[in-house]
């Protein structure tokens, strides 16, 4: 049966990229007609989104190498709580350069909000990823240049939520700013995060983006 074959390729699947078996996640999404775009699990996250979970980088990116052009447009897709693939790419620093490629074959993604009204921007601010902020930030000003006068009274979307809750409140209330006085001066790595935080939020909060 046709869908029994799908399960088990989808099970398959899923085993390969808990188990980090990059090569292994490849082939088997080789095998799936919607290649790295097949759904996995019952929230609608594909083999791209649970990959990003798992932090997979640079498995994502020869993924999408494999994707042929005219399936790019399909990266917009979102899970049951909206969330693209550029949504979960930003709680981590560390997948810089997958957001950059992923913004150069869909550019759209930039702006596309999740069921709560959050951009990738406001992801990275919520989970406290001072340098994807700082990188989605600057595709966000070259993004909002583009832009008419009409169009530009959006671009508060960015940094505000459906319940109006902007990137400055969502660090502070996920406590990425250290509000409990974790923060001691013996620990410069941590002080010095939660001071880039702080002032680039303090920064977008109250200059023109806002």
């Amino acid at each position: 049966m046709v869908d029994d074959a799908i399960l088990s390729l989808k099970e398959k699947l899923y085993k390969a990229l808990v188990k980090g078996e990059d090569e292994r996640v490849i082939e088997l999404c080789r095998q799936s007609p919607k290649g790295a775009l097949q759904t996995l699990t019952v929230h609608n996250d594909t083999v791209l989104h649970v990959a990003t979970y798992h932090k997979k980088g640079e498995l994502v990116l020869k993924l999408l190498e494999e994707l042929p052009q005219n399936q790019h447009n399909k990266l917009i897709r979102q899970n049951t709580a909206g969330n693209t693939i550029l949504h979960e790419v930003a709680t981590a620093n560390s997948l810089i350069p997958l957001a950059r490629e992923m913004l150069y074959l869909v550019p759209y993604l930039l702006t596309m909000r999740n069921q709560l009204g959050e951009t990738a921007l406001f992801r990275a601010a919520h989970y406290g990823e001072v340098r994807m902020m700082r990188f989605l930030d600057q595709q966000v000003d070259k993004h909002i240049g583009s832009l008419d006068k009409e169009e530009e009274a959006h671009s508060k979307s960015f940094y505000q939520r459906n319940d109006k809750t902007t990137i400055l409140h969502i660090a502070i209330l996920t406590d990425n700013f250290g509000a409990s006085g974790e923060y001691s001066a013996s620990n410069n790595e941590e002080a010095g995060a939660f001071l880039n935080l702080f002032g680039f939020c303090l920064f977008v909060t109250c200059t023109g983006n806002m």
